[in-house]
């Protein structure tokens, strides 16, 4: 199963680095942008990518069983539409067995997002995934997700399927994760505030999970604010969580001068 999960990532990064040469279609104006988040406004998810040349930030708070500080940082320093992307929790903070223990988050996650596809309001992003984590021996993970999108008027549809193995299989790393979640979109102007519905799907280590969410995405200039709130685990125990999160692009830091 790892080698046909690596294999299958390395066959996409192909598919991938084939494309950036083949000329690209204009896509339709995005109300939103990519997220942290591996449900609701999902982080594979739109605009696909960054604009060309650009870097964007992501800060977010997390409430559930703990507390955390998700951060993204992507960056775009090519002139095809491909960006590379740094996932990781600045802050960890849980109290298991009433003790509470804060730290840096225990894993790294690398996406690279590229536009494979554009056409009218349909959009095609292809994104290989790893996960590295720090502490322990859990190894990583590597895979890919394929996220289709459809967009037409002040709707937007979204659907990602993600899949990832093990590299070194253990308790809390299991050998293989399959996630699908797919989020509804509706602004209320073209490019402007934006309520979605969304729900999830995950069958890890032959345990399925069901998830549900909904939010509102506030954009700015430069940016965009994103509340949302989810009931996870609807199928085994349920518990809910929130989510608040700041997304700026910083514009064309890589541009020539």
């Amino acid at each position: 199963m790892i080698r046909w999960t690596i294999g299958f990532a390395a066959a996409l990064y192909c598919l991938v680095c084939a494309r950036c040469a083949w000329p690209q279609q204009s896509s339709p104006p995005q109300p939103l942008n990519a997220s942290v988040s591996d449900f609701g406004t999902t982080y594979v998810f739109s605009p696909p990518p960054i604009c060309a040349r650009c870097i964007e930030t992501e800060l977010g708070f997390l409430d559930q069983d703990g507390q955390y500080l998700p951060l993204a940082v992507s960056f775009a320093p090519l002139p095809t539409p491909t960006d590379f992307n740094v996932l990781v929790n600045l802050l960890d903070s849980e109290s298991p067995g009433n003790r509470r223990a804060t730290h840096f988050g225990n894993r790294l996650d690398f996406v690279i997002r590229q536009q494979a596809y554009s056409k009218g309001g349909f959009v095609l992003t292809l994104a290989p995934r790893g996960t590295v984590f720090i502490r322990g021996d859990d190894g990583g993970r590597a895979g890919a997700t394929a996220a289709p999108q459809y967009t037409r008027g002040r709707n937007l549809a979204i659907l990602n399927l993600t899949l990832t193995g093990a590299v070194g299989v253990s308790s809390g790393n299991p050998r293989s994760d399959y996630l699908t979640s797919f989020d509804y979109y509706r602004t209320l102007d073209k490019r402007g505030t934006a309520f979605f519905l969304g729900a999830q799907q995950e069958l890890s280590a032959g345990q399925e999970t069901a998830d549900t969410e909904e939010g509102i995405v506030i954009p700015f200039r430069n940016g965009q604010v994103e509340i949302s709130t989810q009931q996870l685990n609807l199928n085994t125990s349920p518990e809910a969580q929130f989510q608040a999160r700041v997304i700026v692009n910083w514009g064309k830091v890589f541009a020539r001068r």
